[in-house]
């Protein structure tokens, strides 16, 4: 806590910045809000006692913060953030909280525009699906300088001290190169979309520790970053893979539906799944299960992410001095028929 100053007028900002807490949650404590907790109300009323704050009509009259929390995600169209939204949602849904879905479309420029004035939304906590590994340090400055509660998915390639969520790929990865030593593949390319983005760099550097982890010497990887947003283009570079002499013996594929069209490209190709190649997706449940049923998959566990990220966000809403936590959500490897051989 800060020292007291002397002031004509104390009012609630002089409050929170003394106990270093956001106004709104100072504004609820003096107004009794349930969903904040006996401790905070006491620390509140006792520095309000202490500065010699007198409430105004006004003041106390206020309308309260939206019971809203805000989601940003790089794009609706990515199956696995579905699934962490999914998981967002019907927690907060338990809390009679809404939600404010803001797909930026990976535009830094427009997540930082709405950090810094996210005052005017009336908003209590921002989850953010990070789009870009290689963000500034200062991009959560306006966030935390105003001590909103944030929950970072797939936080950025830097060290802030906030809440963050993070799936545990390497751990997949790792059952997947002990199943490939175990059928004999000493072939492998993974196959991502964007070099910057938070969880391909997760997915590739993974990769990469659970093969040089692994016990097979010679087993060859490669990783491929291609772009879904031009399906030519994308149908063209797998055909390439596919034909060529030196064609890996087993491919993983971040997003379900492109395993899917991975799939699709193949046959027409001639290539047979599993007997020529094996597939396996790297995805989520957000997808459509008779489509997806005999398809391997490292299972990102998006609605659990999604319902622990908004576990701590409110956690932070209810306790400002709630303990900043990262939590590494578990994977899972489900071997189905795209990678059995019989």
């Amino acid at each position: 806590m800060k020292s007291p100053k002397k002031k004509e007028k104390v009012g609630i900002q002089d409050i929170a910045e003394y106990l270093n807490i956001s106004a709104s949650t100072v504004s609820r404590a003096l107004n009794n809000h349930p969903r904040i907790s006996k401790e905070t109300k006491d620390l509140v009323m006792s520095a309000a006692i202490k500065l010699g704050y007198k409430p105004a009509i006004p003041e106390l009259m206020a309308p309260e913060k939206a019971e809203a929390v805000a989601v940003l995600l790089p794009s609706l169209n990515n199956v696995i953030y579905r699934d962490i939204l999914s998981g967002i949602n019907n927690f907060f849904k338990t809390k009679n909280y809404h939600t404010f879905i803001i797909d930026t479309g990976g535009d830094e420029e427009k997540e930082r525009l709405f950090f810094e004035t996210h005052k005017k939304y009336g908003i209590s906590g921002v989850i953010h699906l990070t789009s870009n590994k290689n963000t500034n340090k200062d991009f959560y400055g306006s966030l935390i300088s105003s001590k909103l509660p944030l929950v970072t998915i797939c936080r950025p390639n830097f060290d802030i001290n906030v809440s963050s969520i993070l799936p545990d790929v390497y751990q997949g990865f790792e059952k997947v190169v002990n199943f490939f030593n175990s059928v004999g593949v000493n072939r492998a390319l993974l196959i991502l979309e964007n070099k910057s983005n938070p969880l391909d760099n997760q997915l590739a550097v993974s990769f990469k520790e659970a093969v040089a982890s692994g016990s097979n010497p010679k087993l060859k990887t490669g990783i491929k970053f291609i772009e879904k947003a031009d399906y030519i283009d994308f149908g063209k570079r797998i055909k390439e893979v596919l034909e060529d002499k030196n064609r890996p013996e087993a491919i993983l594929v971040k997003d379900t539906f492109s395993a899917l069209e991975v799939y699709n490209i193949a046959e027409k190709s001639g290539v047979k799944i599993p007997e020529d190649i094996l597939l396996i997706a790297i995805g989520s449940n957000y997808t459509v299960e008779n489509l997806t049923s005999n398809l391997s998959i490292i299972k990102i566990p998006g609605n659990d992410m999604g319902t622990e990220a908004a576990t701590l966000l409110y956690e932070q809403m209810t306790n400002p001095y709630a303990e900043k936590k990262s939590s590494i959500i578990p994977v899972n490897f489900i071997l189905k028929k795209s990678s059995m051989r019989f």
